[in-house]
């Protein structure tokens, strides 16, 4: 896959592509293909395909976007948080919203739970690079990448209990909060002391 364009006029035909695969985001990834997403965002195939040979990158990429979207605004919430409870509220704020871009984003979190690739694959690099910015961002302000990434394994699993029918997205939220709670900067500290 090639890197995102710097020029400003290709810059924004991956910018479309990657706003319409929001909108297709919320199918079940079957449903998803780079040529309708190409249609919907006025945008070659040609195009489409250099930048996303496959469904998966397109998914992917766009939820890289996403991810350094939610770090901008967890980093803007590490500056101004004062004191360790409402950095640990902030975290719960994080992963809840993780949570539900995963919940209304069928396609992607098939890609991200779901797929099957062979681990020398460069979908198999991508996905281990969309998870280490996820664990990062949580990390921020949860207090290191390994609490990070336990939070986000627990959003997997309980994206995984919402989408069987075993967990309401309401219990699903409030057993994050409480994740976040044992997980979060307050208990770091206090482990330290």
């Amino acid at each position: 896959m090639e890197a995102p364009p710097t020029t400003p006029r290709l810059a924004e035909r991956y910018r479309r592509l990657l706003d319409a695969a929001a909108e297709f985001a919320r199918l079940e990834y079957p449903e998803v293909e780079v040529s309708a997403v190409a249609t919907r965002a006025g945008v070659s195939l040609s195009t489409a395909y250099r930048y996303f040979p496959s469904t998966a990158h397109l998914l992917l990429a766009l939820h890289r976007r996403q991810l350094l979207e939610l770090r901008q605004r967890v980093e803007s919430r590490a500056r101004n948080a004062r004191g360790l409870e409402e950095r640990s509220r902030q975290l719960a704020g994080a992963a809840i919203e993780l949570l539900q871009m995963r919940l209304t984003q069928p396609a992607v979190n098939s890609c991200l739970d779901e797929l099957v690739v062979p681990a020398d694959h460069e979908l198999a690099r991508m996905i281990g690079e969309v998870d280490e910015l996820s664990w990062s961002v949580l990390g921020r302000i949860g207090g290191g990448a390994a609490r990070g990434k336990s939070i986000v394994l627990m959003v997997s699993g309980l994206v995984s209990g919402i989408r069987t029918g075993r967990l309401l997205p309401y219990e699903a939220e409030q057993q994050l909060k409480e994740a976040c709670a044992l997980l979060g900067p307050r208990t770091a500290a206090a482990r330290l002391a």
